[in-house]
């Protein structure tokens, strides 16, 4: 009786003295890649995701890549004011200068903050990951960024979403 007894609790420490591995970081980010890419086109097939580099994020670095977006919106913007300027639409000229003239004070503002910007307090990480997409025999890849907070949610699911929606336009 008393083997059956030590026998049924060394089974039972056993039991509950085992934990489930949690997925990687790796494996998480390729899990939200897929469920992403699967809702954007179902026929496209994931040849590769690997995870290049991971980075902490604090405060500069933040607005640093925050500036490097807004540059890019910056450069659309002045763009379109140069169409404008080319094809003389009026109407749009005025409108474009002004989007540039604004966003043009707004970009001397950032960089001023990020010279003052705190570095010693992490904010999130910053994920680098080499993808590789196919369908129909084409395939394309590119590398994109996951911006994540400490609680491991995703700060720029629009920016990754877009992502895939031009690689999947490159294969159509």
């Amino acid at each position: 009786m008393n083997r059956v007894l030590t026998l049924s609790i060394l089974f039972y420490v056993l039991l509950f003295s085992c934990e489930s591995k949690s997925p990687s970081l790796s494996d998480q980010l390729k899990t939200i890649f897929l469920s992403r890419l699967k809702r954007n086109d179902s026929t496209v097939v994931l040849d590769s995701f690997r995870v290049i580099r991971i980075d902490s994020i604090d405060r500069k670095h933040q607005l640093i890549i925050d500036d490097t977006i807004y540059m890019r919106e910056f450069a659309r913007v002045q763009g379109q004011l140069i169409n404008s300027i080319i094809e003389k639409k009026k109407d749009s000229i005025g409108f474009y200068q002004d989007e540039v003239n604004y966003m043009g004070t707004q970009l001397d503002s950032m960089n001023k903050e990020i010279s003052k910007a705190d570095t010693t307090i992490k904010l999130g990480l910053l994920a680098i990951c080499k993808i590789q997409l196919s369908k129909h025999k084409r395939s394309t890849e590119r590398v994109i960024r996951y911006l994540l907070d400490m609680n491991m949610n995703i700060w720029n699911s629009s920016m990754i979403d877009s992502s895939i929606a031009s690689m999947v336009r490159k294969l159509n």
